[in-house]
């Protein structure tokens, strides 16, 4: 039943589409007859497609379809036959056919040139156009004339029998046929009596409406550039089929090949993935799988998706062609992107041609306008009708300008460089704005991460008025004092300390303090003058409870959706500090404690927006296998993830086994052995381990070893560890309700 359900449904599809595709097919053969002024319509344009054709008619057509297209001669004052005086509209044409031995009379000396063209009499004045004579066809009219035309293929398309009256339609089909067949005794095609030429199989990639590098009236193609003369339709871009060209590069017409798919689709570069582009298309995502060697046209060239790809960005267009399931080819052009505009007040949108349907996006999260704040970067895409927002911020110490200051085309802060995007921030970095080498300032990057703004500022020796960028909270990760070259080559010191914010950056300030004491602790920033004042934190978090992401809260208190947390580990100013950022659903089921907070804000809504945490998932520690130990030395054999190096340690308590470790530059910091589960693992997946009948979230950097004897580690891909017959041995360092994961599985 289900084989003729679905039989019945194709049927019902077909009557629907190949009535379309007919008359689609039609419409551009007989677009290609009227460029050439074989088949032109009544004064109305009409084609009358469905008409008769008369014999008079017939001859007219078949007359301009040959080469003696120019021999008629109108206001001659002969008749050439008793029926069509030269009064007759015809006379002219009739007697350039029979002239040209295209057309003969009756013998009774009439022509009858209002009686219906047959089909046997129409494919022999057209096997005539062709060259053909009598002495082809035989003796057997006119199973001579129809035998060859078949042959000639001359009649593709045409359903009619002997003896029956043709229509316009059957008419254009079949001199659309002739044209595109070779005339007697020569590798040259009837079309080319009009100097066109037929390129078989040529698709067509874009016209200046797919890509403006094209001139007004130029199309690209397959088989190169060509002219046109505004008889080309938008409809032919991504289709392919034959294409017929005048003096080599002037574009007559075109008819698709119906057998090989439809046209392009257009999409909007939303992302790309490493072999695959996530297109935006009539507010839907879909995925484009596409490889390396793929077809890929831009500005008129034709090139290679792998060399093409890196210059692609979101809101560029992307028109992909699929033929058989699969990408046939795509071609490639820059979208309309305005921007960068950094946020200055609440009328940002008006900055823009949007409208009320525009779709806001901040951070790869959809938001509403009054959810963009200032200082953000913003650009709107025409083609997606999208405003993207990017909220990347980095403070630090400007330290240095290429090529020059009054040219900064590059800046360097805090030991990193940057490209300027935005003619605000070029301004404000040079010469004639307001910061100088050594202030602090707060770059603001834009979607590509160059500086599209800079909030905030210093102070130079010129500006009389202070400029302050807003305050902050944040972890301090180092300190200290280091040398500054101003543009003329004097050298000042100046403190500096280096602060990773809740959103994982990390922002270096030239400060009026010495920091070194605040290393590991959370502090607040304040500015003035260009200089930053940092002081230990003193307030208190009153978060605390479960963490629930299912019901985006906290012990009660609800999560903003764009939260941003980071959790840290380093106990006194001389420690190590480390810090890794984090999502929610790392922390999910976690009881945290008001000692695992270092620091939290809400939003105005009352969301928690920030986290800093102290050591709640032991992200930021390395783990590893102690293999053995040099007592001579003093130093250990350790395996980190795969590398194996000797470490010098002053812990004196030793034994072989899996290790938390906190590294630093002379070696290891501290170590605490690892917890093993008392079970082996009955079943393993990428994400969790059963044992005893539990589920055992892994780490998402686990390392699996390959245990040989006593002393002989490897580490091996997990999937071997999956899919291997091996004892598998958990460790872990500490409850999973606590932030813990399994670190290490040993496979023996």
């Amino acid at each position: 039943m289900k084989k003729i359900i679905s039989a019945l449904l194709i049927g019902a599809m077909l009557l629907t589409v190949l009535p379309v595709y007919a008359a689609e097919e039609i419409e551009n053969k007989t677009a290609l007859l009227s460029e050439l002024n074989i088949m032109v319509g009544d004064d109305d344009g009409n084609l009358r497609l469905d008409d008769n054709v008369s014999r008079a008619e017939f001859a007219k057509i078949a007359v301009a379809a040959s080469s003696a297209k120019n021999t008629v001669a109108s206001g001659l004052k002969i008749s050439p036959f008793k029926d069509v005086s030269y009064k007759h509209w015809s006379a002219p044409y009739v007697r350039a056919a029979v002239s040209a031995n295209i057309a003969e009379g009756y013998v009774d000396a009439t022509f009858r040139p209002d009686n219906t063209v047959s089909y046997e009499e129409a494919l022999t004045m057209v096997l005539k156009v062709l060259g053909y004579t009598s002495d082809d066809f035989g003796f057997s009219w006119p199973y001579g004339q129809i035998g060859l035309a078949e042959n000639l293929e001359l009649v593709k398309n045409i359903d009619a029998l002997q003896g029956e009256a043709l229509t316009r339609r059957q008419v254009a089909n079949l001199i659309y046929n002739a044209l595109n067949t070779k005339m007697k005794n020569s590798s040259a095609k009837l079309i080319s009596v009009f100097d066109c030429e037929v390129i078989k199989d040529v698709t067509i990639i874009a016209s200046h409406n797919e890509d403006a590098s094209l001139g007004e009236n130029k199309i690209f193609t397959t088989a190169g550039t060509f002219e046109t003369n505004n008889n080309f339709s938008s409809g032919y871009v991504g289709r392919k089929g034959d294409m017929f060209v005048k003096n080599g590069d002037d574009f007559v017409a075109f008819t698709p090949d119906y057998d090989n798919g439809g046209g392009v689709e257009k999409y909007i570069i939303y992302s790309q993935l490493p072999n695959a582009v996530i297109g935006y298309k009539n507010g839907n995502f879909t995925q484009i799988d596409i490889t390396d060697g793929t077809v890929c046209y831009k500005d008129g060239s034709r090139s290679s998706y792998a060399a093409v790809k890196n210059e692609m960005e979101m809101g560029d267009i992307l028109y992909v062609r699929e033929d058989g399931g699969g990408v046939d080819y795509v071609s490639y052009s820059k979208g309309n992107m305005e921007g960068p505009i950094k946020v200055t007040d609440s009328n940002w949108l008006s900055s823009f041609a949007s409208n009320g349907s525009t779709t806001i996006m901040r951070g790869g999260t959809k938001v509403s306008a009054s959810d963009i704040q200032i200082n953000d970067i913003i650009y709107y895409s025409e083609d997606l009708n999208m405003v993207l927002a990017y909220t990347d911020k980095v403070t630090g110490v400007y330290e240095k300008a290429s090529p020059t200051k009054d040219s900064p085309i590059r800046v360097t802060v805090s030991g990193k460089e940057y490209g300027v995007e935005s003619v605000e921030a070029f301004n404000d970095l040079s010469s004639s704005g307001s910061f100088k080498y050594g202030d602090t300032l707060t770059l603001l990057l834009g979607r590509t991460g160059e500086i599209a703004g800079i909030a905030g500022g210093g102070m130079s020796a010129n500006t009389s008025a202070n400029q302050a960028i807003a305050s902050g909270v944040g972890f301090v990760i180092e300190a200290g004092k280091k040398e500054f070259t101003n543009p003329d080559n004097t050298v000042y010191s100046s403190y500096y300390a280096k602060i990773v914010t809740a959103d994982g950056n990390v922002h270096e300030y030239a400060s009026s303090n010495d920091c070194a004491s605040l290393v590991c602790s959370v502090a607040n920033v304040s500015f003035k003058n260009g200089k930053a004042s940092i002081t230990k934190y003193r307030g208190s978090s009153s978060v605390s409870g479960a963490v629930n992401v299912s019901k985006g809260q906290i012990g009660g208190t609800p999560l903003a959706d764009d939260v941003k947390i980071i959790d840290t580990s380093g106990e006194y100013y001389d420690s190590t500090p480390s810090y890794c950022r984090i999502y929610p659903q790392r922390i999910d089921g976690v009881t945290l404690s008001a000692s695992g907070v270092l620091y939290s804000s809400k939003n105005a809504s009352g969301e928690i927006d920030e986290l800093i945490l102290k050591n709640v998932t032991g992200d930021t520690y390395s783990y590893g296998i102690a293999i053995r130990k040099d007592r001579e030395t003093g130093t250990y054999m350790i395996d980190i993830d795969g590398n194996q190096n000797m470490y010098m340690t002053g812990f004196s308590n030793y034994a072989t086994g899996a290790y938390r470790l906190k590294m630093n530059a002379m070696g290891i910091e501290s170590i605490q052995q690892l917890v093993s589960h008392s079970a082996n693992i009955s079943e393993l997946t990428y994400t969790y381990a059963v044992i005893g009948g539990q589920k055992y979230l892994l780490s998402d950097k686990v390392v699996v070893y390959h245990k040989t004897d006593a002393s002989t580690y490897m580490k091996m891909p997990i999937d071997d560890a999956i899919n291997g017959n091996y004892s598998l041995k958990a460790y872990y360092d500490k409850a999973q309700t606590s932030g813990g994961r399994i670190r290490i599985i040993v496979a023996q």
